[in-house]
Formats: structure tokens, C-alpha cells, sequence
């Protein structure tokens, strides 16, 4: 078996780099640029019970630090590889719906007598996320291909990532950023994309490995 490869973090800090730009084109473009129509999807029982909580958007942007845990952390290159294979592709087969399909969804007005930083956060959603590309949700998917690949770190970090994760599920309603069907999309984009990678990547490595 061949011995594990750890990867520098400048190695990581490129393709976090490379990733930035292929999100400029494939998110970006798409939100706030293209001229299509964007449809509504139907609103469930769900979206509607679940009210606008102001301070869940600390929750809702909580998704950088568990982006950027995973990137730290997975320093074995064949895992951080795996993690990167997974991301481009979220990334990829939400921004084909994005630019094929596009969705909004009906966001209403923030409060303005909130708290200084959870209005400060709210403004930032604002400007730079429009209330397009809803379906599926990149959000739900990118946080769990992170937590997905935290994986190796043992039962513990499973937990508290897939809690915190979670969180940031439900935070998507709450903040009235996304469909309960959003969800839904997000997770079969990140199941099936989590499939492809162990069906043609981490099962041949294995199998090598073992020779």
C-alpha cells in the first residue's frame, strides 16, 4: 500500500482560488447578470409555518467557517483531492440549473430595528446574493459535500459538523433565502455527486492501493 501524500496549504489556497473563479461564472453570472425570467417553485406548508428569524442569518453564513475548516484540515491530498472533485462538482450541477433553470424566491423585507451586527449581516445578503439561483440550493450542498468529507476525522467531528450542518439547513428557511424543495435539491445534488466520486475515484484508488 502506498504511503498518504499530505498536501501544502498554498496547494489548497490555489484551488480555493481556482474555485473562486469557476463560482464567479457559474453563481455569480447567473444571479445577478443574466436577463432569463426566473420562475417561483411552488411554496409548501412548511415554507409558509416557518417565520423570518433575524438572527439565524449568523447561522446562514456560518457555511464559510465549515468551508473553510475542511479546507485546513483535510491536508492529506488524497482526501483534499476527493473534497475538491466533490466541491467542482456541486458547483457545477447547481450552476446547469442556474443557467437552464433559473428560480427566485419571493424574499421579503428585512426588519431594520435589529441588532447592529444580524442587520449588518442581513445588508450584506442583500447586496450580494439576489433572490435568484434558488434551485438547488448551492448553499445546502456545499456544506455538506464539507461535512461529507470531514468524515475521516472520526465519529466526534461527524457529529458536531452534521449538526452544524444541520443548522445551516434549516437557517435557509428561517432566513427566507430558499424552498423547502431547495433543500431537498441540494442534498440529491450532493448525494449523487458524493456517488460519482466514490463510484470512479475513491473505490479504484482503494482497490489499488490493496494490490
Amino acid at each position: 500500500m502506498s504511503a498518504s501524500k499530505n498536501c501544502s496549504l498554498s496547494y489548497r489556497l490555489g484551488i480555493l482560488a481556482v474555485f473562486m473563479v469557476a463560482y464567479s461564472v457559474l453563481y455569480v453570472i447567473p444571479n445577478f447578470f443574466l436577463s432569463t425570467p426566473p420562475q417561483q417553485l411552488p411554496v409548501l406548508w412548511i415554507d409558509e409555518a416557518i417565520p423570518l428569524i433575524p438572527w439565524t442569518f449568523l447561522i446562514y453564513t456560518s457555511d464559510y467557517f465549515v468551508f473553510a475548516i475542511a479546507l485546513f484540515l483535510l491536508s492529506n491530498k488524497q482526501q483534499f483531492d476527493s473534497f475538491t472533485r466533490m466541491m467542482f462538482g456541486v458547483l457545477f450541477v447547481c450552476g446547469m440549473f442556474f443557467y437552464t433553470f433559473p428560480t427566485t424566491y419571493p424574499r421579503p423585507d428585512y426588519p431594520t430595528d435589529t441588532h447592529t451586527l444580524i442587520g449588518a449581516v442581513m445588508q450584506f445578503i442583500a447586496l450580494a446574493d439576489s433572490p435568484r439561483n434558488c434551485f438547488p440550493s448551492m448553499h445546502v450542498g456545499l456544506t455538506a459535500i464539507a461535512t461529507w468529507s470531514l468524515r475521516h476525522f472520526g465519529m466526534r467531528t461527524v457529529l458536531l459538523f452534521g449538526f452544524w450542518s444541520l443548522a445551516i439547513f434549516i437557517s435557509t428557511l428561517t432566513t427566507k433565502q430558499h424552498y423547502f424543495l431547495d433543500i431537498l435539491g441540494g442534498l440529491s445534488v450532493m448525494s449523487f455527486v458524493a456517488w460519482l466520486e466514490t463510484r470512479f475515484f475513491t473505490r479504484p484508488i482503494v482497490e489499488r492501493q490493496q494490490l
